[in-house]
């Protein structure tokens, strides 16, 4: 009886390593926990403008953000989901030259940027735009409207400033791994034209 006590008592002991031995590799190898978020991220803007259909250099023309649902409904992405909330802002762009892509020179268009106030939910925006500042966007099309384009990777906003390329974010982790480079706008676009 001692004996048999003894062997269910190692078998359990057994079956909770072994879960626990799995459960350890398994979040290892996935690279994640329950509830992380996991974003693409470049350090880099040529990483960044390769991932990217679209490239533009953009004004923004007005300090007024519309905030929306970035989720779009799984049956209709023209819609916002009505069951999840994610908040998210939209800066009106006119772009003044386009890099990458297929969108119209002096045409206006919408960039969501993660974050903002929608519906009583507030996140962090992700990045803080100024009204007449020049950017460079990489984008892509979303699915929400024509002229509506997000970012498919972080960080996708950058400027010039004094010929070096800058992140623009409010995220501070990627801000730091961000490899600010020297590069003049005539340079930025001949990597366009190879």
């Amino acid at each position: 009886m001692v004996n048999r006590i003894k062997s269910y008592a190692l078998t359990i002991l057994a079956a909770f390593v072994a879960a626990t031995l799995v459960y350890f590799v398994y979040a290892q190898v996935s690279g994640s926990s329950n509830g992380e978020v996991r974003r693409a991220t470049a350090n880099n803007i040529d990483l960044a403008i390769e991932t990217s259909p679209v490239v533009v250099i953009g004004k923004i023309i007005d300090d007024k953000r519309t905030t929306r649902n970035l989720r779009r409904d799984s049956v209709d992405p023209t819609k916002e989901d009505q069951n999840v909330s994610v908040p998210g802002t939209d800066y009106a762009v006119e772009v003044t030259k386009v890099l990458k892509g297929d969108v119209t020179p002096n045409s206006k268009i919408h960039v969501a940027v993660p974050g903002g106030n929608y519906k009583g939910e507030s996140t962090p925006l992700q990045a803080t735009l100024t009204k007449n500042g020049e950017y460079i966007f990489a984008l892509a099309p979303s699915p929400s409207g024509p002229s509506s384009y997000y970012g498919m990777i972080e960080p996708y906003i950058f400027q010039l400033k004094n010929n070096r390329v800058v992140a623009i974010t409010n995220d501070d982790t990627i801000k730091a791994d961000f490899q600010e480079v020297n590069l003049t706008e005539a340079e930025l676009t001949q990597k366009f034209n190879k």
